[in-house]
């Protein structure tokens, strides 16, 4: 009898064509190296992924990260398409300091030897309509914007939430979305009044303070050269009844609305011989929204209820390749305007004034010797105004600035291509190293982890390492 062998094979392609349509979508980003400190000991630096890097973040990376992004379309019909999206995330501790240790890096601790860090930071799904726009909820990286150079997300509303985004309206796309924050104030003990007369009873009171941020885009606004992308991000605070009867007379009760708003101006020339992307913007937030006037990373992700200060930022950044040479430029001023009453009942908490400015310029120009090699110089500075923020110095307006040079492998030449292989030689300085820590946790008039770098360090304002590092995102 002879076997009927098209039907089979007709299964077999329908099933292998399945298959290909719904493969999964892989890709992600990640770096990991290893540093030494010419003076010995440990090796400090003054960014990290957390609160990014203001003097530049090539030779300033203390740390391994990975992102690892999984994606699956689960069903397309009739231009109706609905995907899985997943991201996990590995690091080591993030913090100033090299915790890496030795090749085991487990999951839970934060010491070198006790494991490190793993989170799902992504698990969404996304409708996309046969209307061309998506409807998604769940976790999500929601439409972030950053400066490489810098690793500083200037404008990241991600968490939890829902949202509809990519609406054509002909003159660019509107999106919108709701997303949380918990403001966690800690739970906090408060004396109670005891039934049994018992002096040390005490009430666990529940301070952990919702914020529902209400978010509206509106991208890809034609304007002649580039286009400009807008945003408002609205913070709506929720306090309970219960929260306020306890706990009247704190900080804790206040539930200041802010808002923040970002403008970007995108534009870019690229022909045979140049290729220039570049981006300007403004921000402003109040209050909870305000500490955009500083050197703050993720701003519209987090917001503190409690607060009543104004923030100004304007950013230039871009990247150029001209034949073989390369250029990648950061340019950053923030001013932040703090007012002085904070409490609810009226006392004046805050008694000093903490308004004032800061500025970050970073400089990363690069010689491309071959396809595969180049030569790259990043400079660094960045310098802030003297408040109550920050303690005295014996410095008017303290600074910090570095200087590395690196040799790199990539396979290509183009400013943004990865994966790189570096060795480099890096040299960091100024009193914000010295004698501060950047982001102004004083102490008794001294800066705790500027303080912690010259002990370790045998009393030196500076620091040179050496080092190596793989940086790549596919």
């Amino acid at each position: 009898m002879k076997a009927n062998w098209l039907p089979l094979s007709a299964a077999v392609a329908l099933a292998l064509s399945s298959v290909a349509a719904s493969a999964v979508d892989f890709h992600g980003y990640a770096r990991a190296g290893a540093q030494a400190s010419t003076q010995g000991g440990e090796v400090y630096c003054l960014g990290n992924g957390n609160k990014g890097h203001k003097v530049g973040r090539l030779g300033d990376e203390c740390d391994t990260y990975a992102e690892l992004t999984l994606n699956q379309e689960v069903y397309n019909k009739a231009n109706n398409k609905w995907t899985l999206n997943t991201l996990v995330a590995y690091g080591t501790a993030e913090g100033n300091r090299d915790l890496q240790g030795d090749s085991w890096q487990g999951v839970g601790g934060d010491g070198p030897w006790n494991g490190q860090r793993l989170s799902i930071r992504e698990l969404w799904t996304g409708y996309q309509t046969d209307a061309g726009y998506q409807i998604w909820a769940g976790k999500r990286f929601y439409q972030r914007k950053d400066i490489h150079l810098l690793d500083l997300y200037y404008l990241n509303n991600s968490g939890y939430g829902a949202g509809i985004e990519g609406i054509d309206v002909g003159l660019g796309n509107l999106s919108f979305a709701v997303t949380k924050w918990a403001n966690d104030r800690s739970v906090k003990r408060i004396k109670a009044d005891a039934w049994d007369g018992a002096e040390n009873d005490h009430t666990l009171i529940p301070t952990n303070r919702n914020v529902y941020k209400l978010d509206a885009r509106w991208n890809g606004i034609p304007v002649g050269f580039g286009t400009i992308d807008a945003a408002v991000i609205y913070a709506l605070p929720f306090i309970s009844d219960h929260q306020r009867d306890i706990d009247g007379s704190s900080r804790s009760t206040q539930a200041n609305s802010g808002a923040l708003v970002t403008l970007e101006h995108n534009s870019a020339v690229n022909t045979d011989s140049v290729n220039l992307m570049n981006k300007f913007v403004v921000q402003y937030g109040t209050n909870g929204f305000g500490y955009v006037g500083q050197f703050k990373n993720h701003a519209g992700e987090n917001y503190t209820p409690d607060i009543d200060i104004q923030g100004v930022r304007l950013i230039d950044w871009g990247t150029l390749d001209v034949g073989n040479f390369g250029l990648g430029y950061s340019l950053l001023w923030g001013h932040i305007n703090v007012g002085k009453d904070h409490n609810a009942n009226g006392n004046n908490a805050w008694t000093y004034d903490r308004s004032g400015w800061e500025y970050s310029v970073v400089l990363r120009p690069e010689y491309k010797w071959t396809e595969f090699t180049r030569t790259t110089l990043e400079l660094g500075y960045s310098k802030m105004k003297a408040t109550g923020w920050v303690a005295a110095t014996g410095d008017d307006d303290p600074d910090a600035y570095k200087v590395t040079l690196a040799q790199q492998f990539t396979p290509g030449k183009g400013f943004w291509t990865r994966p790189a292989i570096r060795f480099y030689v890096s040299y960091l300085g100024g009193t914000q190293l010295s004698k501060g820590n950047l982001y102004f946790s004083a102490v008794d008039g001294t800066w705790t982890a500027g303080k912690a770098f010259k002990d370790a360090n045998d009393g030196h304002n500076y620091q040179v390492t050496v080092g190596t590092q793989v940086e790549a995102w596919w």
